[in-house]
C-alpha cells in the first residue's frame, strides 16, 4: 500500500514534491549540541540566583560536580541544595572552597555578634560554642516557637572565613507545663529585689538564661555574685512544677 502524504490528503494537492526529505545526520547532531544541558541549567541557576560566576558544573549520569571558590559557607550550602532540587540530579559532589581567615578570633567575634543581634534570642534560650581552624561549633538549647537552629546556622554560615558549622543546639520541650515554668521563674526572678536591676525590655536580655526541658530547669550564663546565683537557684527550686534544678551560673570568683 502506498503511503499517503497527510498534507496532500487535507489539501487535495498532488503528491509530487510534497514528500519531506529526512534531515541529515549532521543537522541532528547540531541540534543535540545546541540543546541546553542539565549542567547548563545548573550553571545558569547558580549565576542568576546566587551570583556565583566562578563555579563550574559538570554532570555525569545523575551526579553533578560543583567546583570553584565561593564567598561563604552559606553560598556553598545553597549551591548544593539548589542543585539537588533539579529532578535530573540525585547526588552532588562538592569541590567548592571557601576562602580562609587567618585569625579564628576574628571569626569568633563575628559569630558572637551574629548571635547577640539575633532578635529571637530570649531569656529562655542559650547559645554558646567555639571556633577552631574556621570550624564553628554551636551548642545550647532554644525554644520551639520558630526554627532557631536553622536561622542561627544561616547567620553564622554567612560570616566570611567559616568553613563548617557543627550544630549541637537542642530544642526544648514545648509543653504547657514547661511554658508555665519558664514564665513563672523569669517573672519571680526579675521582681526579686536582689535581681531587679536586670531588665527584660526591648532588646535587653539578662546575662543569665533559664532553660526548661521536661520540667528540668538549668540556669546558665552569668550573674554578678554568688548571692545572685543562690537567689535565682532558690526561685527555680520553689517553682511548683520543677522536678530538678541545675545551677551552672558563672560569677566572679567561681
Amino acid at each position: 500500500m502506498r503511503t499517503r502524504n497527510i498534507e496532500a490528503l487535507v489539501t487535495g494537492l498532488p503528491l509530487v514534491g510534497l514528500l519531506i526529505p529526512a534531515p541529515a545526520a549532521s543537522a541532528i547532531a547540531g541540534a543535540e549540541q545546541s540543546r541546553p544541558t542539565v549542567a547548563d541549567a545548573v550553571a545558569e541557576m547558580l549565576r542568576d540566583g546566587l551570583d556565583l560566576e566562578g563555579v563550574t558544573v559538570t554532570v555525569a549520569g545523575t551526579e553533578a560536580t560543583l567546583a570553584g571558590s565561593v564567598p561563604t559557607l552559606w553560598d556553598k550550602t545553597e549551591a548544593i541544595e539548589r542543585t539537588l532540587a533539579f529532578p535530573q540530579v540525585e547526588t552532588v559532589a562538592s569541590e567548592l572552597t571557601v576562602p580562609e581567615v587567618e585569625d579564628d578570633n576574628e571569626i569568633a567575634r563575628e559569630v558572637g555578634r551574629a548571635i547577640r543581634n539575633y532578635r529571637y534570642i530570649t531569656i529562655w534560650d542559650y547559645v554558646g560554642g567555639g571556633v577552631e581552624d574556621g570550624v564553628v561549633t554551636l551548642n545550647g538549647a532554644v525554644t520551639q516557637d520558630r526554627d532557631k537552629p536553622a536561622e542561627l546556622f544561616e547567620r553564622v554560615a554567612r560570616i566570611p572565613g567559616v568553613q563548617e558549622v557543627r550544630m549541637g543546639i537542642a530544642r526544648q520541650s514545648a509543653s504547657a507545663r514547661d511554658d508555665r515554668l519558664r514564665m513563672e521563674i523569669a517573672a519571680r526572678a526579675l521582681r526579686h529585689p536582689t535581681l531587679s536591676h536586670y531588665t527584660l525590655t526591648g532588646d535587653i536580655i539578662p546575662p543569665f538564661r533559664i532553660i526548661v526541658d521536661q520540667a528540668v530547669v538549668m540556669l546558665v550564663g552569668s550573674v554578678r555574685s554568688g548571692a545572685e546565683s543562690r537567689v535565682l537557684e532558690t526561685i527555680a527550686r520553689q517553682a511548683f512544677e520543677s522536678d530538678e534544678v541545675r545551677n551552672l551560673l558563672q560569677f566572679p570568683g567561681r
